[in-house]
């Protein structure tokens, strides 16, 4: 016997031993992005939306992180998993009750020795523990607070979409807008140079064809413009369910955004941001770390099955009884009290394979876990770089529309000045005039689409939350 002691000890150490599980991912980081900047540190993105130079979008977004109701289902549900989580740390601890009986009865046909009625009483003190010696209960534990980690990120995630999400209905609102202005603009070209071809085929020198091909341009641009102000209406009531207000009653500061002009001021995309920066700061990547670590800590637990399990029990118990008897023994009132402890210990011997299966899938899950991580990481990074590549592109598309712009508004007014010289005709100058409102609007639609690359890089770096509690006291004010 003596000599199988050590053996026991040897398995029972081997036992406790923490289950050692691979979670390092196979994707080799890069040290920099390709289209990124340089930059010795990277800024703080927390609140992009404060470096832009529009206060009626940040104070929207601040509204929105405030009040929006799908932030709201987030932190509800996070509520719901950390309260899971205590339970699961609470199994770990012993439970403990008490107890306590009172019965009477009483009897009407006389009984000598049981008399006529009695009453009986106890009470009781009870307590259990399972000990978590070979760690299935702490396993347990830990899966449940990863998955409370795991939804704490989509309350994160959450917050980070909302706010990109009001930016990007703000901008096609401003987009919209900006249209209206630029649809006046050409209504009223292309109103005057109808009225110069209408007199120019009074006085024979132009064709019907001329004054048809003008009105059917003005009869399009009418019905561009009468689709236009839906669309603001749209994108408006958008911004209204995100930060939480009923739309019928919601309105944009038009002027405000007209002062603002938030299209050609847009600011230019963060630079120093690296690869390692994506591990911490975008919420997918956290969820999909927490999750290794739940899937990592039910793994543990599923191969603790394999191992005994040990409850100990104690009870201890209080009674006392009286009887109305005719018996004077029976008289007197009976008490007495008493304890039981018991230790108990539980080992599977055959499940039909059970336990075996159940491990399987556990670390079939784990592996799922691991792939899907590393599927999210290949996708961040080729989110940042495709998003800066993508902005780098559009600012240099710009350069070159403002460019023509600018040509085609010398061309304009050499036009003009030609025809005050009897040079060219009127006409010459508003078909140029037009070209300038094609330009403005191929320059409008660049803007747009570079202040929505932004938010996408902005979203690709994991910009635009930040931790519990980090909150300042200006943000409630702002969204009040």
């Amino acid at each position: 016997m003596p000599k199988l002691l050590p053996i026991a000890l040897v398995l029972l150490l081997t036992a406790c031993t923490a289950t050692q599980i691979n979670r390092q991912s196979n994707i080799t980081l890069p040290e920099n992005f390709q289209h990124t900047g340089q930059a010795d540190s990277a800024p703080n993105l927390a609140r992009w939306w404060q470096q832009w130079p529009d206060h009626q979008l940040g104070r929207l977004i601040e509204q929105g992180l405030q009040h929006n109701h799908s932030i709201a289902i987030a932190r509800s549900r996070l509520e719901e998993a950390r309260a899971t989580s205590r339970l699961a740390e609470a199994n770990l601890l012993p439970s403990a009750g008490l107890a306590a009986d009172a019965k009477g009865y009483r009897n009407h046909r006389r009984d000598p020795y049981l008399g006529n009625g009695g009453n009986l009483t106890s009470a009781s003190f009870r307590a259990a523990w399972e000990p978590d010696i070979f760690g299935q209960k702490r396993s347990d534990a830990d899966a449940a607070r990863a998955a409370a980690l795991g939804s704490q990120e989509q309350l994160h995630g959450s917050r980070l979409l909302v706010s990109a999400q009001i930016a990007e209905h703000y901008l096609r609102a401003a987009h919209i807008q900006q249209q209206q202005t630029l649809v006046s603009q050409q209504l009223a070209t292309l109103n005057e140079l109808a009225r110069y071809a209408a007199g120019r085929f009074n006085a024979g020198h132009a064709t019907a064809h001329d004054t048809t091909a003008i009105t059917a341009q003005i009869q399009a641009l009418q019905a561009r413009q009468s689709i236009l102000q839906a669309q603001f209406d749209a994108q408006q009531r958008s911004i209204a369910v995100l930060i939480g207000q009923t739309p019928q009653t919601f309105r944009l500061d038009s002027d405000a955004m007209r002062q603002a002009a938030l299209l050609q001021y847009l600011p230019s995309p963060p630079q120093g941001i690296r690869p390692g920066s994506l591990l911490n700061q975008r919420p997918d990547l956290r969820a999909r770390t927490a999750e290794i670590q739940a899937r990592s800590a039910q793994l543990a637990s599923a191969k603790a099955d394999l191992l005994p399990r040990f409850d100990i029990q104690f009870l201890w118990q209080t009674g006392r009884i009286e009887l109305n008897s005719d018996l004077a023994p029976f008289n007197r009132a009976r008490s007495g009290n008493g304890g039981l402890f018991s230790i108990g210990v539980q080992l599977p011997l055959f499940t039909a394979g059970r336990i075996r299966a159940n491990i399987q899938a556990a670390d079939a899950r784990l592996q799922t876990a691991l792939l899907q991580y590393d599927q999210t990481l290949l996708q961040a990074l080729a989110d940042v770089d495709n998003a800066y590549q993508a902005q780098h592109a559009l600012n240099a598309q710009q350069q070159e529309l403002q460019q023509a712009e600018r040509t085609a508004k010398q061309q304009v007014r050499n036009d003009r000045q030609l025809f005050r010289y009897g040079r060219k005709t009127l006409d010459t100058a508003l078909q140029s005039q037009l070209s300038v409102h094609s330009f403005s609007q191929n320059l409008l639609d660049n803007q747009l689409a570079s202040g929505l690359n932004l938010l996408n890089l902005y979203k690709a770096i994991g910009s635009g939350w930040q931790e519990e509690g980090t909150q300042p006291e200006a943000t409630e004010a702002a969204a009040k």
